[in-house]
């Protein structure tokens, strides 16, 4: 990683972007242009991840009081729900990946992403060919400092 690297670790429910700035003088020279420290630049929260299904549906839990054919009509479309909430955080995430990526990706472009929703986000994302070096695993919660080991090339074998 040297300096000017975007560093992307994200999940489906908050995306952290990182660039790599110099450590030391002879970096910041671009003489030894490898020793570099990562600095936030951008944190997003996707806000539809953390709520419930409850909250997200208006008038569940009146529904579930009143008997008739209206009730049991809008109860059957009930199991798609969870699918289609999953597909629009999917999609958000995606697009907010690529907006960080055309922002501030002008050089390498390190992402980490959970095995669990990395094909799927990956087959709604615009900027992967972008993308230099990719990480199967949730570093959201990884110290920043430990970030730059985790994506050096003789550790992802």
């Amino acid at each position: 990683m040297k300096v000017g690297d975007l560093v992307i670790v994200a999940s489906l429910g908050e995306i952290k972007a990182y660039k790599a700035a110099p450590r030391t003088l002879e970096a910041e020279a671009g003489l030894k242009d490898n020793e570099v420290k990562l600095d936030l630049i951008k944190a997003v929260d996707i806000l539809e991840a953390h709520k419930k299904l409850k909250d997200l549906v208006t008038g569940i839990d009146e529904g579930a009081k009143k008997a008739g054919f209206l009730n049991r009509a809008a109860s059957g479309e009930k199991h798609n729900l969870k699918d289609e909430i999953y597909k629009e955080i999917v999609k958000t995430v995606a697009e907010d990946i690529d907006l960080i990526i055309e922002e501030f990706g002008d050089k390498k472009v390190f992402l980490s992403l959970p095995k669990t929703v990395l094909k799927d986000i990956l087959n709604v994302m615009k900027t992967k060919d972008k993308i230099f070096r990719l990480v199967e695993k949730d570093l959201l919660k990884t110290d920043k400092n430990r970030l730059i080991e985790e994506f050096k090339p003789e550790l992802l074998k």
